[in-house]
């Protein structure tokens, strides 16, 4: 997969296999196989990778592991940087029928300490994560595609994104998806789409702090 020629192994071999559709070992040390849904294109994990690699960011987040596709390209960069932590919410990770921990295995063998990963609902997570203090230079939100819950994790993690962030919104094609991030151009004048050639992302840069008005309100529908 010529795509994937420019990341290093073990990387490109392991989503290579699954790109293929290889059965994958999970956290119970058995085969399972994947569903072809559940994963992004080689074209836009290439996409993110590309941007760790010019930001070289300290630490990444994203909502959702699955499987583990983002995670490997977000590891994947991280190595090539030689610096930055990347962290995955998941409550339902290891649940089989399911994802089967196969994420989590992943993570952990490709990351090693460089990996956290957070078995929690991400509302709680993310508002933890907040509380702490945590700053996020790249958060990729794929966790739960109800149109509440998307914007419950952007706005969370909107707290968590310093002035020049990226926040990524996945799975454009979903309408619940298209409206939340409506919301965020119309109405989030701290952030700025940030143009991208993948139509299955939204991208937006964080620009200052957030000063709108408490009655501020713009149609988005």
């Amino acid at each position: 997969m010529d795509v994937l020629a420019s990341l290093d192994d073990p990387f490109r071999a392991v989503l290579l296999s699954m790109y293929d559709n290889r059965p994958q070992l999970g956290e119970d040390g058995l085969e399972h196989p994947l569903d072809s849904i559940a994963r992004i294109s080689p074209a836009q994990g290439m996409w993110i990778y590309d941007l760790c690699r010019q930001l070289r960011p300290l630490a990444t987040l994203e909502t959702g592991l699955a499987y583990g596709f983002s995670t490997i390209f977000f590891l994947a960069a991280r190595q090539k940087n030689g610096l930055g932590d990347h962290t995955a919410i998941d409550p339902f990770q290891r649940q089989t029928p399911g994802w089967a921990g196969i994420g989590l295995r992943h993570g952990r063998r490709l990351g090693g300490e460089h990996f956290q990963f957070v078995e929690e609902m991400s509302a709680t997570a993310l508002a933890r994560l907040a509380h702490e203090g945590r700053q996020f230079q790249v958060i990729f939100i794929d966790g739960s595609h109800l149109f509440d819950d998307v914007m419950l994790d952007f706005t969370l993690s909107s707290l968590l994104s310093p002035v020049a962030g990226h926040i990524i919104f996945d799975d454009m094609w979903m309408p619940a998806i298209q409206l939340a991030v409506n919301f965020v151009r119309t109405n989030r004048q701290d952030f700025a789409a940030v143009p991208t050639p993948i139509p299955n992302i939204a991208v937006f840069r964080r620009l200052g702090r957030d000063t709108r008005h408490w009655a501020h309100f713009v149609d988005f529908r």
